[in-house]
């Protein structure tokens, strides 16, 4: 793959009509922050099963060239005003966590749902950074609802599999996304007209209708109804924030991504443990092996101590000072003289989130991650809406007195770590990836990819992968080759091979010049990306 003049720019992501809506807006003199909107939207409407307009939230990292400046956009949920820490009743279960909540009422249904905040982070990024009206870059996701688009692969599963459950709780979910209550069938088209309208009402109205007008109403009532804990209130006092991001240089590149309760974090400060190791002239087994123990120090670090700052005496920014360096580069040298196996922390399955990434020709880039949480989130459909709402309150821990125990207007501590690079203040490489937990680990591999190994875009995304989460077995792929899984082994760890872990990647690297551009996605999944 070679990099390519862009006369308007590039976008990538998980999705064609999404990737078409990004380019049309460059296309008519957008930037990338107008682009990465109107992909957002239309990403919330033909991939309702990994995302939606009303998912729990997101979260942006915006490098704007004028200024050769980088901030963040944090719509992550919020907890409603009566949620609390006992909300959930816990189960002792025979599972990796030992506990379980009965019916997963933290998972699926009314109780599972914080406020959402896509709505709200799309429209600030925009106002604040874009060029164009909402009303015109909304126009993509409305088209969609409104005519169509046709079942992928992957909705087909998901909705087929989700049948059942829908039938038997979730009335208006099985109404609106199963024509008379028939899975959809190859070549099917899906319509959402009720989005449409939704989306109609946004274009007119912006987030005031969204949070305080009568959509919040309808979704904060339709929640009460149901039982859980949304109120009107809740939705009205929500606001996204223009935040500055984490950071961090490693090997003469600054690398940025949202700050805690973001999962990016994680990644800078594994990518910082790591900077002390030789990595280049690694064999792949030796680097597996680094960076397996590199996890493992960082991990728990994240599951026993992390959450939303607002309501820790936590410093996250120490998280990456020398001391906290040294001190996981001391554990990583032991670990590599000999691996230990770890203990789980916490569980929590992986899960479904979109990423896109965009830039203009001006160097301006997006590296953007919102989600519902799992399939399909909390399941609940708000009737009329056309609205399926995420499960915020699901990434909380249900256990009372840890750090990211449920709280009252508390944020959740998430997996999204969306990234953008830059080298001498120039535009090097905007990127994310998508599968809940696994996120911040394979973000560090993409970043060593880039970075240490010189990798282009498209080969540092479909590189293999390994994951772990402070404890062995540690996952790798089965395309690294039976022969470097052994060698693994060999060094002194449990090993478990694996088809596929995480999502798709997708991302833009960039040439000596800001427009010499790169788009790529995963080979792994059925994106888009596209320069132009």
């Amino acid at each position: 793959m070679r990099f390519k003049k862009a006369r308007i720019g590039s976008v990538a992501g998980p999705h064609p009509a999404t990737v078409k809506a990004g380019m049309s807006v460059l296309r008519q003199g957008g930037n990338a922050v107008d682009a990465a909107v109107a992909a957002g939207f239309t990403e919330g409407v033909v991939d309702p099963h990994w995302n939606g307009i009303a998912g729990y939230g997101g979260c942006m990292v915006v490098y704007i060239a004028e200024k050769k400046k980088v901030v963040s956009v944090d719509y992550n949920s919020r907890a409603p005003q009566a949620a609390s820490s006992r909300m959930f009743k816990i189960e002792k279960a025979n599972s990796p966590a030992g506990y379980r909540v009965p019916d997963r009422e933290n998972v699926i249904g009314p109780k599972a749902v914080g406020v959402p905040g896509i709505v709200a982070g799309l429209c600030l990024a925009l106002e604040r950074f874009g060029s164009m009206p909402l009303a015109e870059v909304i126009k993509p996701a409305i088209r969609s609802a409104r005519y169509g688009f046709e079942y992928h692969l992957g909705l087909r599963n998901s909705a087929a599999g989700m049948a059942d459950v829908w039938s038997e709780r979730f009335p208006e979910t099985f109404r609106v996304f199963l024509k008379n209550g028939i899975p959809p069938q190859p070549g099917e088209r899906f319509k959402n007209p009720d989005l449409a309208r939704t989306l109609d009402a946004i274009a007119e109205g912006g987030p005031e209708v969204f949070y305080r007008g009568e959509i919040g109403e309808k979704i904060a009532d339709h929640i009460q109804a149901e039982r859980g804990c949304l109120s009107r209130k809740d939705m009205a006092d929500y606001r996204a924030r223009v935040v500055q991001p984490s950071k961090a240089m490693y090997r003469g590149y600054t690398v940025y991504t949202p700050p805690p309760p973001a999962a990016g974090l994680t990644s800078l400060q594994m990518l910082k443990t790591l900077e002390c190791f030789q990595v280049e002239g690694l064999s792949a087994a030796e680097r597996l092996h680094l960076l397996a123990e590199v996890m493992k120090a960082s991990w728990p670090e994240r599951l026993k101590r992390y959450g939303d700052p607002d309501f820790l005496d936590w410093n996250y920014r120490e998280e990456l000072s020398e001391e906290q360096i040294d001190k996981l580069q001391k554990k990583v040298r032991r670990g590599l003289k000999s691996p230990k196996k770890g203990r789980i922390l916490a569980h929590e399955p992986n899960s479904c989130t979109s990423h896109l990434s965009t830039a203009d020709a001006d160097g301006n880039m997006v590296s953007l991650t919102q989600t519902h949480g799992g399939h399909f989130g909390s399941m609940v459909t708000v009737p009329g809406t056309g609205l399926v709402l995420g499960h915020g309150v699901a990434r909380f821990d249900p256990r009372p007195g840890l750090a990211n125990s449920i709280g009252p207007c508390k944020r959740p501590l998430h997996n999204m770590g969306p990234f953008v690079v830059t080298k001498g203040g120039q535009p090097f490489a905007s990127y994310g990836i998508v599968g809940g937990r696994t996120i911040p680990n394979n973000q560090l591999s993409i970043l060593v990819n880039l970075l240490d190994l010189g990798m282009n875009m498209e080969e540092a995304i479909a590189a293999p992968r390994t994951h772990n989460e402070g404890a062995e077995p540690i996952q790798v792929e089965q395309h690294a080759g039976e022969k470097v899984l052994n060698e693994v082994r060999k060094l002194g760890h449990d090993v478990q091979a694996s088809a596929g872990f995480g999502g798709p990647g997708h991302g833009i690297l960039f040439g000596h010049d800001p427009n010499l551009q790169m788009s790529a996605t995963d080979p792994r999944n059925d994106g888009r990306a596209e320069t132009a």
